[in-house]
């Protein structure tokens, strides 16, 4: 009984170790991902947030700056 106890958790530490990579065998493999620091980060979506863009011409879908959508919004819902 205690043999087949030590060997279910043997093959236990068996499956978890397998399935897990190392740290350094993983650093080797994944590619290195160029991501803008948190500033250019920010100053993108503060444009986003703040400017006017043609999305899609076809459609006429268009970005507002973030205060004339809720103020088209607020007007909108005061009819």
């Amino acid at each position: 009984m205690i043999v087949a106890i030590l060997g279910a958790f043997l093959i236990f530490y068996i499956i978890i170790n397998l399935s897990y990579e190392s740290p350094e065998s993983a650093a080797l493999v994944s590619p290195v991902v160029d991501r803008p620091s948190l500033v250019e980060h920010e100053a993108v979506q503060s444009e986003k947030l703040t400017g006017y863009a043609v999305i899609d011409a076809a459609s006429g879908k268009v970005r507002l700056p973030i205060d004339r959508a809720k103020a088209l919004v607020v007007s909108e819902n005061a009819k």
